[in-house]
C-alpha cells in the first residue's frame, strides 16, 4: 500500500463563494432595515456605516484553542505538609520529595511518557543519578506505610513531629485533607515511641549532687553533636550531608568552631511558610485585580447608563420638535384652506353682482321697481335651503344657483325668497320645484 496519505479536503466554486457572500449581505440589510423600522432610525445611512455593501470572504485556517501554562500544571496543595496515606497519582512525578521526613509524591507534573518532571529531571542529571535521591513513589508503595527506607538508610519520620513542629491538630489535619479528597491514616496521628523518649529532661527529676574536684577552670569536654531524626555516627552524616543539595541538612562552622545544623524539616517548614506567603500575595493581586476590574465595570456600566439617558433625551427632544412642527403646518394649511374659501364666497358675490346688472327683463323690470339710489351694486349671500346651497340678493331676494356659479360662473336664476313663508318661490323654469325640497 501507498504511504502516502489521503487528502480529504473539499474545494468550494466562485460561484458558491458568491451565493453565500450575497445570502450573507442580503440577511445583514434585512435585520439593520428591520431595526430601522422598529427604533426609527436612518437604515440607509446605518448599512452605510457598518459598510454592508462592500463585505468580501477571507479564508482562515482554524485556530487551536490554546491552554495555559498555569491552567495546564495547576495542581492543588495543602496548606501544610500532610503524611503519605498509600495513594499515588498517575499525573504526577514518580520521585519522592522529603517533605519534612515525610517522603510524600512530589507534586510537579510528567510531560508525556517520561517518568519524572523536568525539575527532578535536572537534579538527576547534574548528579549522575539514574534514581531521585530520596527513592520512587513506586518504592513507597512497594512496602509498607512505615517501613520504606530511602536510599541512604532513612525512614520516615512520625507525622505527630510534624504537627508538633506546625503546631496542628488532628481536626486541622483531617480537615484539611477533605478538601483535597485524602483520607489520613489513624496510625499517623499515634504519637512514636522514640519521640516521647527524645527532648529536653524533666525539670523535675533529681539533680545530682555536685562533686568537689581540682580548683580551677575545668577542662573543656568534646560535644557530641545529635541530628534529631537520624540514628547514624555525626562524623558518617557530616560526609553523607557534605554533597547534598537543598533538600539535604546545611551545617555551617563558624570561627568559633561552633556546628549548627538546619534540618530537612526545617527547611522545609521554610520553604512551606514561602510558599504560604506567596499564595497569600497572589490571593491578594487576584483580589486587587477583581476589585479593580468590578470597578472598571461599574464605571463602565454608567457611562452606558449616561449615553443611554442622553439618547432617550436627544429623541424625544427631536420628536417633540417634529410635533411642532407638524401641528404648525396644519394650522397654516387649515388657515390657507379658509381663506381660499372665503376669496371664492366674496368672488362668487361680485360675480353674481354682474350678472344681476346684466341679466333680462327680469333685471329691467326690477330696476324700474326700485328707485335710482339702488343702482349701486348687489350683495348676494350664500344660504342653504332644503340640503343645497344657493346664492340670495340681500335687496332683491333673487335665489340664484350656487353650484352653477361656482363650477361655470353662471347666473343662474332658480326663483325668489320668499319673507313671510321663508322658502324659495322657485320660477317654472327652473331646474327644482318648491315640492322636491318639500319631500
Amino acid at each position: 500500500m501507498s504511504s502516502e496519505l489521503f487528502n480529504a479536503s473539499i474545494f468550494v466554486s466562485e460561484q458558491l463563494n458568491r451565493q453565500l457572500l450575497n445570502a450573507a449581505q442580503d440577511l445583514a440589510h434585512r435585520c439593520v432595515y428591520e431595526c430601522a423600522s422598529k427604533y426609527n432610525f436612518d437604515g440607509e445611512e446605518a448599512v452605510r456605516f457598518l459598510g454592508l455593501a462592500m463585505v468580501k470572504m477571507e479564508r482562515k485556517a482554524p485556530v487551536k484553542e490554546k491552554v495555559s501554562k498555569k491552567a495546564r500544571t495547576e495542581i492543588p496543595k495543602a496548606a501544610f505538609p500532610l503524611p503519605y496515606n498509600g495513594e499515588m497519582r498517575e499525573e504526577c512525578c514518580n520521585a519522592l520529595r522529603q517533605n519534612n521526613g515525610l517522603y510524600t509524591q512530589c507534586t510537579g507534573l510528567r510531560k508525556g511518557e517520561a517518568e519524572f518532571c523536568k525539575s527532578c529531571a535536572t537534579t538527576m542529571q547534574k548528579t549522575g543519578s539514574e534514581v531521585p535521591e530520596y527513592g520512587t513513589i513506586q518504592q513507597r508503595k512497594a512496602v509498607g506505610i512505615f517501613e520504606f527506607v530511602d536510599p541512604k538508610g532513612r525512614k520516615p519520620v512520625s507525622y505527630t513531629k510534624v504537627m508538633k513542629k506546625y503546631k496542628l491538630t488532628k481536626e486541622q489535619v483531617v480537615e484539611e485533607a477533605n478538601k483535597l479528597n485524602i483520607t489520613i491514616l489513624e496510625e499517623h496521628f499515634v504519637e512514636a515511641e522514640s519521640d516521647a523518649k527524645r527532648g529536653r529532661p524533666s525539670s523535675k527529676a533529681e539533680k545530682e549532687p555536685k562533686v568537689k574536684g581540682v580548683k580551677g577552670r575545668p577542662k573543656k569536654e568534646k560535644k557530641v553533636l545529635e541530628i534529631e531524626g537520624d540514628d547514624e555516627d555525626l562524623f558518617a552524616t557530616l560526609v553523607a550531608q557534605a554533597n547534598v543539595d537543598e533538600d539535604h541538612e546545611e551545617i555551617k562552622i563558624s570561627k568559633n568552631k561552633k556546628v549548627s545544623v538546619k534540618s530537612d524539616e526545617e527547611k522545609e517548614a521554610e520553604r512551606a511558610q514561602k510558599e504560604m506567603e506567596k499564595e497569600l500575595k497572589r490571593k491578594a493581586a487576584e483580589e486587587a485585580k477583581a476589585e479593580k476590574e468590578a470597578k472598571l465595570a461599574a464605571e463602565k456600566a454608567e457611562r452606558e447608563a449616561k449615553k443611554e439617558e442622553e439618547r432617550l433625551a436627544r429623541e424625544a427632544k427631536k420628536k417633540a420638535e417634529e410635533d411642532e412642527k407638524a401641528a404648525k403646518k396644519l394650522a397654516l394649511e387649515k388657515a390657507k384652506a379658509e381663506k381660499e374659501a372665503k376669496l371664492a364666497a366674496e368672488k362668487a358675490a361680485k360675480e353674481a353682482a354682474k350678472a344681476q346688472k346684466a341679466s333680462g327683463s327680469s333685471k329691467k323690470a326690477a330696476k324700474k321697481e326700485e328707485p335710482e339710489e339702488d343702482e349701486e351694486p348687489d350683495v348676494v349671500k350664500k344660504i342653504e335651503f332644503g340640503g343645497k346651497k344657493y346664492l340670495k340678493s340681500k335687496k332683491t331676494g333673487i335665489v340664484y344657483d350656487y353650484t352653477e356659479y361656482v363650477n361655470n360662473g353662471e347666473q343662474v336664476v332658480v326663483g325668489k325668497w320668499n319673507e313671510n313663508t321663508n322658502k324659495i318661490d322657485f320660477s317654472n323654469d327652473g331646474e327644482e320645484s318648491e315640492e322636491e325640497y318639500d319631500n
